[in-house]
């Protein structure tokens, strides 16, 4: 059996962006408020800020009802400073429609901020999205 989202280790950045995972995989988006600091906010690509714990579990709860979603991050660099930590790497997520249809993968540059509380527990404070550069066409990439 596995230990409920609200429960999981939050003592490391990597084992917060599990935490995420598992809630999302869970269909749990209310699995999502422990894991984000109170005035947390997220610049998503080409959309309006998302600020708040509220608006973001609102968000992600309208996501599951209309998709299932498979989401990952590869992180390229974390630096912790103090309290603080940054992390910065490729989210990738495959989409599908609940009520059917092909699903969608898709993939971006991701830049997150998390900070430590006074309970030792990693928190995401900010985030924010970018789209990748569109791939080379075959045959044209550098060395």
């Amino acid at each position: 059996m596995t230990a409920p989202v609200d429960a999981a280790d939050r003592t490391t950045p990597a084992s917060v962006r599990a935490a995420w995972v598992a809630a999302v995989a869970a269909r749990n988006p209310d699995a999502l408020r422990p894991l984000l600091t109170d005035d947390y906010e997220v610049w998503a690509n080409a959309v309006p800020p998302l600020c708040g714990v509220d608006a973001a579990i609102d968000a992600m709860r309208g996501a599951l009802a209309r998709y299932h979603i498979e989401q990952g991050f590869e992180p390229v660099e974390t630096v912790i400073a103090g309290d603080w930590a940054f992390e910065r790497g490729v989210e990738r997520m495959t989409v599908t429609p609940v009520g059917g249809g092909p699903p969608q993968t898709m993939a971006q540059r991701a830049f997150l901020v998390l900070r430590r509380g006074a309970d030792g527990q990693w928190r995401y404070a900010r985030g924010m999205t970018n789209g990748l550069p569109p791939a080379a066409p075959s045959g044209l990439a550098g060395p």
